[in-house]
C-alpha cells in the first residue's frame, strides 16, 4: 500500500528557508546572475522574506534581488507587485523585509560589496505574508 507524502511544492504558512534547512544562509555575490541555475528556486511562493544581519560590522551592505521567470528566460532586478525595488540594506544592525513576488521562479542575491565574515543573509518563501 502506498502512502501519500507531501512534498515542498505548494502552500506554506510558515516561511520556508530557500537555502534548505532552518538557519541556513543564502549565498550572495557581487556579480550579476547569468545562468538559470544561479540563485534559489522559490517553489512559486508568493512572499519573499529577507533578513540581513550586519550587526557585527560597521559597513553598509545592500542586497538587490534578481528574479528569473521561466516564461521570459532572463534574469531581471525584481520589483514587487507594488512597484518597489526588492532590496534590503543594513548597517550595524539586523534588517527584515517581506516582499510580494508572485510568479517569480528563482531569486538571486547580488550584494554591493562582499559580506564580512560574521555578516549573515537569510531568505525564505511563504504563501501567506505573516509578519
Amino acid at each position: 500500500m502506498s502512502v501519500h507524502r507531501y512534498n515542498s511544492w505548494g502552500r506554506t504558512r510558515q516561511p520556508k528557508n530557500l537555502a534548505g534547512s532552518h538557519g541556513a544562509e543564502v549565498s550572495t555575490s557581487t556579480s550579476d546572475p547569468s545562468v538559470v541555475t544561479d540563485g534559489y528556486a522559490t517553489e512559486n511562493q508568493r512572499y519573499l522574506h529577507l533578513v540581513l544581519d550586519t550587526s557585527t560590522s560597521t559597513n553598509t551592505r545592500t542586497v538587490t534581488v534578481y528574479g528569473w521567470y521561466h516564461a521570459f528566460g532572463v534574469w531581471i532586478p525584481l520589483v514587487d507587485t507594488g512597484g518597489t525595488a526588492v532590496t534590503i540594506q543594513a548597517i550595524s544592525t539586523k534588517a527584515h523585509k517581506i516582499y510580494e513576488i508572485a510568479g517569480v521562479d528563482r531569486v538571486y542575491f547580488k550584494i554591493d560589496t562582499a559580506l564580512n565574515a560574521n555578516d549573515e543573509m537569510f531568505a525564505a518563501g511563504s504563501t501567506f505574508q505573516g509578519s
